[in-house]
């Protein structure tokens, strides 16, 4: 009797400072994402103003973001129609912008729908749909399974493919929350193998893999 409380109170332990490091590691994980589009945005408005015919969708879009802080409900509006009707760059960023903003409000799932419809759309390059899934595991991973997360990352998980990194983060992160810690460590341990791993996914691994035991 005495172990298995010992078991039991050494689990909780355990879940508490998983917890602790998840809230940590995915406000970094959506802060990067955030830099990440911040500069696809840059460049998109960038390029596009060099072209007459989208300058409008860059006004709608920067418009509805200028809108955010005031009139969310109004911004997400303009987000979406933009989405349905605008130039591909634009419906893109206006996409991806509008999930941002329903899953900071709490609309998680729906926020997951537009992130998936935008990964599964052929009008968009590899990249920029391989990106739509990331976000959509990186905002909507509390009501997601284990399945649900490979399903999304596991074909990014290949040794020259240029999101693996964070795909392996997110898939392992998964991985520790569904209790498989012996796959949580197989992808970790990549990580820190990988020549390319920044210091900073090195650090969270060294971290993660600690509360995995491994």
């Amino acid at each position: 009797m005495s172990d298995e409380l010992f078991r039991e109170v050494d689990e909780e332990v355990r879940q508490d400072r998983f917890q602790q490091h998840w809230k940590r590691y995915g406000t970094l994980a959506a802060l990067v994402l955030v830099v990440f589009l911040g500069a696809v945005i840059a460049f998109v408005v960038w390029r596009d103003a060099q072209q007459n015919a989208r300058e409008a969708d860059s006004a709608r879009f920067l418009a509805a973001v200028v809108q955010e802080q005031s009139e969310r409900d109004t911004a997400i509006a303009e987000l979406r129609d933009l989405a349905r009707d605008g130039t591909t760059g634009y419906r893109f960023l206006a996409s991806l912008r509008e999930a941002t903003l329903l899953a900071e409000s709490g609309d998680v799932a729906e926020a997951v729908a537009i992130f998936d419809a935008v990964a599964a759309d052929d009008a968009f390059s590899d990249p920029h749909r391989e990106l739509a899934r990331i976000f959509s595991v990186a905002r909507g991973m509390e009501i997601m399974s284990a399945a649900e997360v490979e399903d999304r990352l596991s074909d990014l998980n290949t040794p020259t493919h240029p999101f693996r990194i964070t795909a392996r983060e997110f898939l392992a992160v998964s991985a520790i929350r569904a209790g498989d810690d012996a796959r949580a460590a197989e992808l970790l341990r990549a990580n820190m193998e990988d020549n390319e791993t920044p210091l900073s996914a090195r650090a969270r691994a060294t971290e993660l893999l600690a509360l995995t035991g491994n």
